[in-house]
C-alpha cells in the first residue's frame, strides 16, 4: 500500500520536480555538461528505505584549513546529520568527522574498475561503470556512473546522473533508496 501512495504521490507532483534542475532539463534525464557530483544543487529529497529526508546545502564551514559546503539532511523522523562536501580540480572531497580527515568521493579522472578507501579505512568504493541504469517509480535513468559501496552497514550500489548527482541506491539490486520532487499528497 505505502509503495502505491509513493507512486501515486510522485505522479501527481511531476510539475513541481523542475525547480531544482537546470532551465529545461527534465528530472529523468542527464545534462551532459554537468557533474556527477553537482555542489550547486540547493535542495533535494529522497526516499530511503521507509523513510525520507530532505537534503539542504547549508552554507560553508572551514574544517582542517579547508572550505567545506555544508549539507543538512533532515530525517522523516527529525534527526539531522551534516555532510561536508568540497571541490578541488576535478575531485570531490568529503569530510569525515570521525577521522578529522577527508575521503574521496569521486575524482573525474577516475576510470571504469578504479577502487579506493574510505578515509576511516572501514569501507572501499569501486566505480562499476558509466553506463549503468535504474529503474525508480519516477524514471528510467540511463546512462548513470553506479559506485559499489562496501561499508560497515553493507554493501550499496550508489548510481548517479549528471548534471543532478545521486539519484539511487540498491541492496542486492533492489531499490532502497531514490530522488523525489516532493513528499506532499496536496
Amino acid at each position: 500500500m505505502r509503495k502505491a501512495l509513493i507512486l501515486i504521490l510522485v505522479l501527481l507532483t511531476i510539475p513541481k520536480m523542475f525547480a531544482q534542475l537546470k532551465e529545461g532539463q527534465n528530472f529523468c534525464d542527464e545534462n551532459k555538461d554537468g557533474s556527477y557530483f553537482p555542489l550547486v544543487i540547493k535542495e533535494k529529497k529522497f526516499f530511503w528505505a521507509d523513510t525520507h529526508y530532505v537534503e539542504t546545502k547549508n552554507g560553508t564551514k572551514e574544517l582542517n584549513g579547508k572550505t567545506y559546503f555544508e549539507y543538512l539532511q533532515k530525517w522523516e523522523s527529525g534527526n539531522t546529520e551534516k555532510l561536508y562536501l568540497r571541490e578541488e580540480d576535478g575531485v570531490i572531497y568529503q569530510y569525515e568527522e570521525c577521522c578529522e580527515n577527508e575521503t574521496i568521493r569521486y575524482n573525474a579522472k577516475f576510470k571504469k574498475g578504479h577502487n579506493w578507501k574510505t578515509a576511516s579505512g572501514e569501507g572501499e568504493y569501486t566505480i562499476l561503470t558509466y553506463n549503468g541504469t535504474l529503474k525508480t517509480p519516477l524514471c528510467n535513468y540511463k546512462n548513470l556512473m553506479v559506485i559499489e559501496a562496501n561499508l560497515k552497514n553493507g554493501t550499496f550500489k550508489f548510481y548517479y546522473l549528471k548534471g543532478l548527482g545521486y539519484v539511487g541506491a540498491t541492496v542486492n539490486d533492489k531499490l532502497i533508496s531514490c530522488v523525489t520532487p516532493t513528499f506532499d499528497l496536496d
